[in-house]
């Protein structure tokens, strides 16, 4: 008993911190893209008022932004990538070890984001080797006095060729990363659900409704129109989502009332 209390409770707190890393990569994002969007528009309006040899000084504050803006964003993905795989991964197999009703949306949550992780690293690392020749070949390109001779001034076929299906193959490999990502999404769902009805909490069943609601209004936003009103709802959402899992993963830390048990269950006799 003792042992699956130990489990419940380190559960609860990985995923507690999984919530509070999300909160701030999500906070960290809302603040790079806000940034983002002024920057560029300075930037360009700068651009065609006064061309690229006449304006580099007064590009100096946009291009600050965009680089604090791309820094917020760099590290608002790292702790992402800590809140998932360093926190709420292992709070799903802490969990299961809890209770086996855990192991389905642990093991999904696992397999799914583990292989969209690799897949995303092979999708770069197959746009970037397509893309090399490219580079080769503008690098040659951009020096024809060093060129070899009867030289046509045009990119090599091979190497267009090569980039095509390069990137084609990128973007073959970021569709299966893309699926295995909502195979993980889907566990996470799932745990969410199971430890509302587990531990009679009700706040982890709001919480996985938002979530839900997040990834629906996120493809509403690339409708025509409606695009631009809903461009910040998913993020809102799921900001609610991570306060409210928050919120419920310190209730459910809380010791249960005399004679009851981690789940709502309880340990005397009727």
């Amino acid at each position: 008993m003792m042992v699956e209390q130990d489990h419940y409770s380190r559960g609860l707190r990985l995923l507690k911190g999984y919530a509070e890393l999300a909160l701030a990569s999500q906070v960290l994002g809302l603040a790079a893209a806000l940034l983002i969007a002024p920057a560029l528009v300075g930037f360009f309006a700068e651009l065609s008022r006064n061309g690229w040899a006449a304006a580099p000084p007064r590009f100096s504050g946009s291009l600050a932004l965009l680089v604090v803006a791309g820094a917020l964003a760099l590290v608002g993905a790292a702790l992402n990538l800590a809140a998932v795989y360093a926190r709420l991964i292992p709070a799903g197999d802490s969990l299961a070890r809890w209770r086996a009703v855990f192991s389905s949306p642990a093991k999904l949550m696992k397999y799914g984001y583990w292989a969209a992780l690799g897949l995303g690293v092979l999708t770069l690392v197959v746009a970037a080797a397509s893309i090399a020749p490219i580079l080769g070949e503008l690098l040659r390109l951009a020096e024809p006095l060093r060129g070899p001779p009867g030289s046509t001034g045009s990119l090599g076929q091979e190497a267009g060729m090569q980039l095509v299906f390069g990137l084609l193959s990128a973007l073959l490999v970021a569709i299966f990363a893309a699926i295995a990502a909502f195979v993980g999404w889907i566990g996470q769902v799932m745990l969410l659900f199971e430890l509302s009805s587990q531990t009679g909490v009700q706040g982890f069943r709001t919480a996985a409704i938002l979530v839900i609601l997040s990834m629906l209004t996120g493809f509403a936003s690339v409708i025509p129109y409606v695009g631009l009103v809903l461009a910040l709802l998913p993020a809102a959402l799921v900001i609610a989502a991570l306060v409210i899992i928050r919120e419920s993963s310190l209730r459910a830390l809380l010791p249960p009332p005399p004679g009851a048990a981690p789940g709502g269950t309880s340990t005397t006799a009727p």
